[in-house]
């Protein structure tokens, strides 16, 4: 089974003088990274990676090993496959209008 997380990344001022260059020369070798999204605020890089639920963190392990990343976040994990549906769903936005 594999997982998706997203990275969070906050990256170290040096690297942001080139205009993210290394780090994007970085991110794309990682054969994990499926994303890559530029943001403004507190963090500079959302990153989704793929990958077996076994390896883990390893992933951002590879991230976080690089010399420009200042902080990392793992925002959140997961699974690739459907879960099974639950006996209590909850109602969507839609089925509630439909009722009232």
């Amino acid at each position: 089974m594999t997982t998706k997380r997203y990275l969070m990344i906050n990256v170290a001022e040096e690297a942001c003088r080139n205009g993210y260059e290394a780090v994007l020369r970085d991110l794309i070798t990682i054969p994990e990274v499926q994303s890559i999204e530029r943001l403004d605020g507190i963090f500079d890089f959302m990153v989704q990676v793929e990958c077996p639920a076994a390896v883990g963190y390893a992933a951002a392990d590879d991230v976080l090993a690089k010399g420009w990343v200042k902080r990392l976040q793992v925002l959140q994990v997961e699974p690739n496959e459907p879960s099974e549906p639950s006996e209590i769903m909850t109602p969507t936005v839609l089925e509630l209008a439909k009722r009232a």
